[in-house]
């Protein structure tokens, strides 16, 4: 089975991204945190906030990317990681997908009817947190 990051509250992960994007804190009382350069600091900052944080062994080194809207990005996943999920789903394996999204159809059914303020931005930060490191293999 192929080996992907995990976070223990996929919620908290996406303010931690949108707060890297932005570069305010989506944390009370906390200072904005700064981009990451290591693993390292993604782990520190994650514990920093209180989540826990698997990171694949077959993970070296960190990239952050800065989007734009000028630019039209397409982020590919390795070869690798599509053949292996590709192979794990033709085995009868389900589509990995974090839990917040049954959370949140759970709480407001489908399609999706979102109807506070502070639900939509949990609901932003989660879909941030999990575009921001969903490698798609």
């Amino acid at each position: 089975m192929v080996e992907r990051f995990s976070v223990s509250d996929e919620i908290a992960w996406g303010k931690l991204v949108k707060s890297w994007a932005t570069g305010k804190s989506y944390f009370e009382g906390m200072a904005p945190p700064p981009l990451p350069r290591t693993l390292q600091d993604v782990k520190d900052q994650c514990a920093q906030i209180g989540i826990t944080v698997s990171i694949p062994a077959m993970h070296k080194g960190l990239v952050v990317v800065v989007s734009s809207e000028e630019v039209f990005m397409i982020k590919l996943p390795s070869k690798s990681l599509v053949e292996a999920t590709e192979k794990e789903l033709s085995e009868g394996a389900s589509y990995p997908l974090p839990r917040f999204y049954d959370d949140f159809y759970t709480r407001f059914g489908t399609p999706l009817t979102i109807p506070d303020k502070v639900s939509k931005l949990d609901f932003h930060a989660g879909r941030i947190g999990d575009y921001s490191i969903r490698m798609c293999g």
